[in-house]
């Protein structure tokens, strides 16, 4: 192929990068083998064929489209030369294409940049949506952009210990091993330090009917917590108390909503807040928060018992972990008060209260949990202050 035609072809694979698509270069070759087979005679065939070779997922079409119509009316203005590229001979090898990865142009820069717009800003629009207000193609986006989250609740310090540099413990039996080598005289003094450990991580997670809107995005959260964390105990509450992180250890987010689904009974049905923590200190507080877990607490306040005891008990769930953050979607609208009984009842007895409704309040929790565990919040000071 003439290396003309072969710089003006490679445009495309560097405009789609410039909208976002992952082009790598061994799909570069393969496009160029295509084109080479088929020629530039009709836009319908080059289409195609360049879809096949450059576009590996379904989220890239969009993008592809927009980014072909622009190559393609830059690639007839460019003045190409008039043979068009025979296939390639049978001896030659696909590794001595040279794909270069230089800068483009200066005059189609405005154009680039014009294209890249277009594709991004449905993106940015969508972190700011109520997922109350998302259809299901947006919910689809969503879900994606949950995986792609970093969730790192912290480490914490445990009663297992390593060697160490500075560490507050002397190792002594280390240290007569290496004065072997040095003729009995304690050259170096061996220390050792505490084996950080992943912090636990609870998330109780109402399933009523008031929440049904941002149920599911909130439990595809979990999934991506509980995959990419792996410490992490999950119950879902609506009436009664379920736990459900065996369901969520299943690999595929549908496939694990699906086994949630089936396994919980109380399903957008009433709220018994009071209850579910009642049931929660009193089994489950022991086994899954005594070692430092941060709790995080799912629900919109909504309360139909009595909001004295639902204080009571969100007392207790304070006191016993390490951190309670409630994640509350409607206090993410607007002119949001907690007026609601059960809202009252718990904005005194949490650590940290956040608004839980748009992607970009969900990607705030995961850059604060990335910074709670490095220490406790002093409740008493606060109190008394």
């Amino acid at each position: 192929m003439d290396d003309r035609v072969t710089r003006n072809l490679l445009m495309l694979p560097r405009l789609l990068r410039r909208a976002g698509v992952q082009v790598s270069a061994q799909r570069a070759r393969s496009y160029l083998q295509a084109i080479a087979e088929i020629g530039l005679d009709h836009a319908d065939d080059v289409r195609d064929a360049s879809r096949a070779s450059l576009v590996s997922r379904q989220t890239d079409l969009a993008p592809f489209d927009v980014t072909f119509d622009l190559f393609w009316s830059l690639l007839r203005g460019a003045s190409l030369p008039t043979v068009v590229p025979g296939p390639r001979s049978p001896d030659a090898k696909a590794d001595q294409i040279e794909v270069p990865l230089g800068q483009v142009p200066a005059r189609m820069t405005p154009l680039v940049q014009r294209a890249v717009r277009v594709v991004a800003s449905p993106v940015e629009l969508l972190r700011g949506i109520d997922f109350s207000a998302m259809t299901t193609a947006e919910r689809a986006a969503a879900t994606r952009f949950l995986e792609r989250l970093r969730w790192s609740p912290g480490e914490r310090p445990s009663r297992r210990f390593r060697a160490g540099r500075y560490g507050p413990r002397f190792d002594s039996r280390a240290t007569l091993r290496r004065m072997l080598s040095t003729r009995g005289e304690p050259v170096v003094l061996l220390r050792r330090t505490p084996r950080p450990k992943r912090r636990p991580l609870v998330i109780l997670c109402d399933v009523s009917g008031s929440m049904e809107a941002y149920t599911r995005l909130l439990l595809h959260m979990s999934h991506a917590l509980a995959r990419g964390w792996g410490r992490v105990e999950t119950f879902t509450f609506g009436t009664r108390l379920t736990r459900i992180t065996r369901q969520l250890r299943e690999r595929r987010p549908d496939a694990a909503l699906g086994r949630v689904s089936r396994t919980v009974a109380d399903w957008s049905g009433g709220t018994r807040i009071a209850d579910a923590l009642h049931e929660f200190n009193w089994k489950w507080s022991r086994r899954v928060l005594g070692r430092g877990a941060i709790v995080l607490l799912v629900t919109d306040g909504w309360e139909r018992g009595d909001p004295g005891r639902l204080e009571l008990e969100a007392a207790r769930l304070q006191r016993a972990s390490y951190r309670l953050i409630w994640l509350d979607p409607l206090s993410g609208t607007r002119d949001y008060s907690p007026e609601a009984r059960g809202a009252r009842a718990l904005t005194g007895h949490v650590d940290d209260h956040l608004a839980a409704n748009t992607l970009d309040g969900l990607a705030r929790i995961a850059e604060l949990l990335g910074h709670v565990g490095r220490g406790r919040p002093v409740r008493r000071a606060e109190k008394a202050a």
